[in-house]
């Protein structure tokens, strides 16, 4: 697959860095020489200097043999422009993001004015995940796989947790119709087995039948009180849409912004009662306590200053508040950040970045989703007829799997199931695997040679 990304700041770093580890042919370009110089360094990839606004300059490279081009520039317009010309060149699939809120309320005109196939806003994105965590207290990452008959849900567990301090074993028999497919422990990653004993603090990724998936989650999590007052730091565009979405949803919000000017403007898109903004700075101990926030259940830092962020955070958790969330843009410092305390750090490029993998392996992946900055993968995909697994026992197939390849869930007709070593592999199963992303293309040419 031949993709081109259009500059090469964190998000398209980060994406170009994903891609190329999978063996695509992937081409950045980027208008910064330090900046060029660098990523030519640092990637397997062609990194090309240019104004990538520029139709003459897109078409010169042969934009319009690409497969996907994305456009993920820091510049609204320029992502805009450059996604309408390199389609109109031919294209077969383009992304422009975008970061200013009417580009996004309007996307679907955007959308069938320039021809372009997505418009992603890493602001809606991360807004949309920490409105889900608010919507499912306790859940980091959540996915569906199978038609929904196989959920995944990403857990951190508590010291109350049954699992806590217990071989893995002990916690889930065979036959349970859950597993743990992967661990997060102190930013390592690892697929763990019957011996790996479940520590407080882990992050565990949870594969469960729909119908197991109440029972499994109540052993790794604890007890989870529900989320019903929550405040907000920063009035952006992040913070808005966060308070927006729980205008119908939660008892309180409080949303803090430090610019009166800013604070006056936005209280009027309110008329909700549970929503009340505050002019005050919330990275001090003094405005907290005096808006009682140690009675709420959930703090949300969503400035663009990571270290307003993370310092917020770590003063909310003293205060009392039990549940911390931070938008971390510097990717380094969200182990920081959580290690300090925070609950869910969410950081923009992620976001974005996990998208665009859905988009570029919709052609034979049916589901997917990436775990810590993309160290883990787990994804859906099902057997051709051409299939060299097809016919084979699980046991006898782990030869033929890439290393680190595990099949964790497998759907034939209208039944989900977890396998065993006698499970045998058939032509149209649906498989949920967990790999590593530079196993990906691998994987993609053994289920569809």
């Amino acid at each position: 697959m031949n993709i081109f990304i259009l500059g090469g700041g964190r998000v398209g770093y980060h994406l170009a860095l994903l891609l190329s580890e999978e063996v695509y042919e992937v081409t950045v370009i980027e208008n910064d020489p330090e900046r060029q110089e660098y990523i030519d360094q640092m990637l397997n990839a062609q990194v090309i200097l240019g104004d990538g606004s520029s139709a003459l300059f897109l078409q010169s490279l042969d934009v319009g043999e690409a497969d996907l081009f994305v456009a993920c520039t820091g510049h609204d317009e320029t992502n805009l422009l450059a996604a309408a010309a390199a389609k109109g060149l031919g294209a077969r699939q383009a992304v422009a993001r975008v970061e200013k809120a009417p580009y996004m309320v309007e996307s679907y005109m955007y959308d069938q004015l320039l021809n372009i196939d997505y418009i992603l806003s890493p602001d809606a994105l991360v807004a949309q995940e920490i409105s889900n965590y608010i919507l499912n207290p306790g859940v980091l990452v959540s996915e569906e796989f199978s038609h929904g008959h196989i959920l995944l849900r990403q857990v951190q567990v508590s010291p109350d947790a049954p699992a806590a301090g217990h071989l893995l074993s002990e916690i889930l028999t065979p036959g349970s119709g859950t597993l743990v497919g992967v661990i997060e422990r102190q930013g390592k990653v690892f697929v763990p087995d019957g011996t790996t004993r479940i520590l407080s603090g882990d992050k565990a990724t949870l594969l469960s039948k729909r119908e197991k998936l109440s029972d499994a989650l109540s052993k790794f999590q604890g007890r989870v009180s529900a989320i019903q007052r929550v405040a907000i730091m920063g009035a952006g565009t992040i913070g808005l849409w966060i308070a927006h979405a729980l205008e119908s949803t939660v008892a309180e919000v409080k949303l803090f912004e430090r610019n009166s000017i800013r604070a006056l403007a936005v209280a009027g898109e309110f008329r909700k009662r549970n929503i009340q903004v505050i002019n005050r700075d919330a990275t001090t101990r003094d405005s907290m306590e005096q808006e009682h926030l140690e009675t709420f259940d959930l703090f949300i830092a969503t400035t663009e200053d990571d270290e307003r962020n993370i310092v917020a955070g770590v003063l909310a958790r003293e205060v009392g508040v039990s549940r911390v969330a931070a938008v971390i843009h510097h990717p380094d410092f969200a182990p920081l950040a959580e290690k300090l305390g925070v609950t869910l750090a969410v950081t923009p490029r992620s976001v974005v970045a996990n998208s665009v993998l859905k988009i570029v392996r919709q052609k034979t992946i049916a589901a997917s989703t990436t775990l810590n900055e993309g160290e883990a993968e787990i994804l859906e995909i099902s057997i051709s007829a051409t299939s060299p697994l097809k016919n084979l026992l699980l046991k006898d197939s782990k030869g033929k799997l890439p290393p680190g390849v595990l099949i964790a869930t497998v759907m034939r007709g209208n039944e989900a199931f977890i396998p065993d070593g006698t499970t045998m592999i058939q032509e149209d199963d649906s498989l949920v695997l967990i790999a590593t992303t530079e196993n990906i293309h691998e994987i993609q040419k053994l289920f569809h040679r």
